[in-house]
């Protein structure tokens, strides 16, 4: 029935929609709204690196520990730390010296590899890093949790320390490179290895073809049947020290050219002499 009353609605509001529904449905969107103002962190969190060095020696973690725990003052979460809101990214700030060596004991365990090094924070944070090769150390570092603004502080000034030292940042599509490459280099360093200490014995030791036993190397009889060495005796245990000489030295070399990551990059590690900067320029 027509009553000559027209029904319009509300202002602000689309007819048919109770006052309720639509309150909450402008609540949800400016809800909405700030969330995505937020910019949530979306990078990566976490860095792979390339140290100049044959393995995570005891200088180098403690170099990593001091990274981590950073200069005095203390990580917040609001005002000087280091968080930029708009972007998400993380700014130079102050460190925070709450940050603990997990099971440090068993890292320093004489005689066994270091295969990681974890810190973990009060706040529940925790930063691990799992060794992935050697000769060079190749390294994995970053946040066992989600990446909060702590951890990732935390993992910059890591970064920022090992590249200080020489490292290098490496990036995931020559990751799979590197590692078979350290696979081939760390089995190529043990047997260098296997050659020094086979070396070291003519090094040391002269033996006796008569009883077949070994001395020291500077007596004047054996050990074993106290015969007197004679001058041709000498003679051969210096040649043969000679050689284990010139061998385990070259061997040294080699060893020290696979610890310090030569020949993996065609820019890494800098010569001394500034050699890769001439050989770029060619």
């Amino acid at each position: 029935m027509k009553t000559g009353v027209t029904h319009t609605p509300a202002r602000g509001r689309p007819a048919g929609l109770p006052r309720s529904l639509v309150r909450g449905t402008a609540d949800s969107a400016r809800s909405s709204d700030r969330e995505s103002a937020r910019k949530p962190w979306v990078g990566r969190s976490y860095a792979h690196l390339v140290l100049p060095v044959p393995h995570l020696d005891e200088r180098h973690r403690e170099l990593l520990d001091r990274a981590v725990r950073g200069q005095a003052g203390r990580d917040t979460d609001h005002g000087d730390d280091g968080h930029d809101s708009g972007t998400g990214e993380i700014r130079p700030g102050r460190g925070d010296r709450t940050w603990q060596v997990v099971n440090a004991e068993a890292d320093a365990e004489p005689g066994l590899p270091v295969l990681r090094r974890q810190w973990r924070h009060p706040g529940g944070d925790s930063l691990l890093l799992v060794v992935l090769g050697w000769y060079p150390l190749v390294v994995t570092v970053g946040p066992e949790q989600a990446a909060s603004i702590r951890a990732r502080r935390a993992l910059r000034r890591v970064v920022d320390a090992a590249r200080a030292a020489g490292a290098r940042t490496l990036p995931d599509a020559d990751l799979s490179r590197v590692l078979a490459q350290s696979r081939e280099r760390w089995e190529r360093a043990v047997a260098l290895r296997q050659v020094i200490e086979e070396r070291r014995t003519w090094l040391e030791c002269r033996h006796c073809g008569g009883c077949g036993e070994w001395s020291a190397y500077g007596v004047l009889h054996c050990c074993g049947c106290a015969r007197r060495f004679a001058p041709a005796d000498d003679a051969e245990r210096d040649e043969r020290g000679r050689v284990a000489a010139e061998e385990s030295a070259r061997a040294e070399r080699e060893l020290a050219e696979l610890g310090s990551g030569a020949g993996l990059f065609a820019d890494w590690p800098a010569r001394p002499d500034g050699g890769a900067d001439r050989d770029a320029d060619r």
